[in-house]
């Protein structure tokens, strides 16, 4: 037996039969042609975050706590979950100790700051990877926050410092190979905290790409 798709839009959250193209082995046909991320980049689900304009926050020079430096929250109520495909920090001014390291924590609901932050931090900017796509982020980006509950143990190394071969030397924590395996959803976050020497007063601000839609989480 053959079952015939159709090309279409991404649909979220389908109900009811699928339609599929198998083959006579009865394995599922696919013919990848489009590049890794295209689709959700057409479909408007996919956003770009940066602090580079924002007050940076200063590395502590001990595992965290309670402590996120940043703090990228999905509020309770939004329909869309978030899956984080790159997290990082860059240097936006002073000069960073040798040698870092980029701490992330996942942040359910008994994690969250006693007082949920309600607006961007200034300086930090979600915009859309698609910039003919009416959608907009309601994702809550924002620094010094206290969280609840959370220990040493909560936190773990997302990303070691590089160097960028520039005239100014740019200093920055990334991944990029994060690529959908942490997820946010709704009344949850991520804390972020970089772990360094003090160098020359360094301040530090965020940097991300994230997929937002509406999903059943297990």
């Amino acid at each position: 037996m053959l079952l015939e798709g159709m090309a279409g839009r991404i649909a979220q959250r389908i109900q009811g039969p699928i339609a599929a193209t198998m083959t006579g082995l009865t394995s599922l046909r696919v013919a990848q042609s489009e590049g890794e991320g295209d689709e959700s980049t057409r479909a408007g689900m996919r956003y770009i975050m940066s602090g580079a304009g924002a007050t940076g926050i200063a590395p502590v020079q001990a595992i965290p706590t309670t402590a996120a430096q940043w703090f990228i929250w999905n509020p309770n109520g939004n329909p869309v979950a978030v899956f984080l495909d790159v997290l990082g920090m860059v240097l936006i001014s002073g000069t960073a100790g040798a040698g870092a390291t980029l701490y992330g924590c996942l942040v359910g609901p008994r994690y969250a700051p006693a007082t949920i932050p309600t607006a961007l931090t200034a300086g930090v900017t979600i915009v859309n990877s698609n910039p003919g796509s009416v959608r907009a982020s309601g994702v809550i980006v924002a620094s010094a926050q206290t969280l609840q509950n959370t220990i040493a143990a909560n936190w773990f190394p997302i990303a070691q410092m590089t160097t960028a071969q520039t005239v100014l030397l740019q200093t920055q924590w990334e991944q990029r190979d994060i690529r959908g395996k942490y997820v946010i959803p709704p009344g949850c976050g991520f804390g972020l905290a970089n772990i360094s020497p003090t160098g020359t007063t360094p301040l530090f601000a965020p940097y991300g790409m994230w997929r937002e839609y509406g999903i059943d989480l297990e």
